[in-house]
Parts: structure tokens; sequence; C-alpha cells
């Protein structure tokens, strides 16, 4: 059961004059370092940060106030941390041990999780800010290449780039460090498959998968060999003119070895 002065804290928030947010009143996020993925810079109205970053949410000074909290919806509403002087901070349980309330400037920090993606308000009896969009995406992990690693001139192949963790936003590949182009000989599915149409020796190199969304960019490389008919061909009639060698020999040895029946010592 809720703590009466939670209750009491909830009523009076929600009874509070809606009247749309005070004028100058907004929240600026921004993510905090160290965060390899997503963008320091502080924001307005909307950030993009990563899953396991630190973001900071921030208003600008408030005048005195009784009760103050912050909000969040995606679909559903609840309050993620409440505040009244001289009553503990009470943070909603999904927050707990991954939040920090500063109960001076009412500023709060989130260690984010998928699941945090949606909008953001801070709100007291008097005034509220105005929604804030906060993006959560999961940087992407090293794709792989999946494919044959030779094939023979002429014929025809496939590169298949996946990714295991995160969604990539864009594909693009490149050959010895080179963007490749679209043509009737280099097709590309979705832009996550390649396929080589009759491919030749110039063919021979290495292919790399670059995949990137709003928070990361990573890439893999793949070596391909063409192999040319005569590389195919020589070998199989070695090898034959070895086994028909081989044959000749063991017959060889075995007349040889054949007991006389003519009466010949």
């Amino acid at each position: 059961m809720l703590p009466v002065f939670l209750l009491l804290l909830l009523l009076l928030l929600l009874l509070a004059p809606p009247g749309s947010s005070a004028a100058g009143l907004g929240i600026t996020a921004r993510t905090l370092s160290p965060c390899y993925s997503a963008d320091l810079r502080p924001a307005s109205e909307r950030l993009v940060s990563a899953v396991g970053c630190t973001v900071l949410l921030t208003i600008p000074p408030l005048k005195a106030s009784k009760a103050v909290a912050w909000e969040y919806k995606t679909g559903l509403w609840e309050v993620i941390v409440s505040y009244a002087p001289d009553r503990p901070t009470n943070t909603s349980r999904p927050y707990e041990n991954r939040t920090r309330f500063n109960e001076t400037d009412f500023s709060l920090q989130i260690v984010l999780q998928r699941e945090d993606d949606g909008w953001y308000r801070f709100r007291s009896e008097s005034e509220a800010t105005d929604w804030f969009q906060l993006r959560v995406v999961e940087p992407l992990s090293e794709p792989e290449i999946v494919g044959n690693s030779s094939v023979k001139a002429g014929g025809n192949t496939k590169l298949v780039c996946n990714v295991l963790e995160g969604k990539a936003d864009l594909y693009w590949w490149k050959k010895n460090g080179e963007l490749l182009l679209g043509s009737d000989h280099i097709q590309f599915v979705d832009n996550t498959t390649l396929c080589i149409v009759k491919a030749s020796m110039n063919d021979s190199g290495y292919y790399a998968c670059v995949v990137r969304n709003e928070v990361s960019q990573n890439e893999t490389s793949f070596l391909l060999h063409v192999q040319n008919a005569a590389n195919v061909v020589l070998p199989m009639i070695l090898a034959c003119v070895i086994v028909g060698s081989l044959a000749g020999v063991f017959v060889w040895c075995r007349t040889r070895d054949r007991p006389c029946h003519n009466g010949c010592r």
C-alpha cells in the first residue's frame, strides 16, 4: 500500500493546473561520459542515447515547491521518482539502483535500458515541462559475413551480412577498402546480401560489410578467392595420371610374381 504522503503528492500533481508548461521551463538532457556510443552534446526536446549509458535530465531553477516528480510514458504513464521536503525520495521499482535524483536542483540521472525509450516530463504542483523524447538504441555488435570463401571463375556466389546484437539502419559493402556500387555483375538484396554474377579473377579480394545505426557503426571483412578453371582441371588430370600409373605398377608386379606353368625353369 502506498504511503499517505505519496498519495497526497500524486493527488497534488494530478490536480495541479494542467495549463500548458510554464514559459521557459523545459528539459535539457545529455549523455554523460564515458559513453563511446552516443553524442555527448546536450539536447532539448529529443535525445538519442545508447543502452548502458547514463543520461542526465535537468530543468531550469524552480520557485519553491512542496512536491515534485519525474514522469514517464510510453503508452502507459508512471512516476519514476517523487519528492517532497522532509520526506524520503520515492523511486519506482523498475528504476531502483539505476537512478540518482538530486534534491537540490531536481535533476535526474538514469542508467539506460532498452525499455527506457519513451517520453519524460518534470512536474510540480504549479508547473510542468513539455514531454521530452528519449530514444534508447542498442549499439551494434560486429557483423558476420556468411558465404563460400572460394568460387570457380564463371560461377555465381553470394555473401550475407548478419548483425547478432542491435538493429542496423544502414548496410553498405566495400571491396579492398573501396565502396561497392551495384551493377549487372554486382547486385544487392536489401543491402544485406551481396551477389556476384559470373565471377572473374578480378573479383578476388577482401569484402567488408559496414553496418550503422544512430549510436554505433561496425564492420567486418571476408576474403573471397576466385579459382581459375585451369586450377581446377589440372589437379584432376594429375590425379588421374597418378592413379593410372599406380594401377599399371600393381598389374606389372602381379604378372611378374605369377608362377610358370609351362615347365620352364
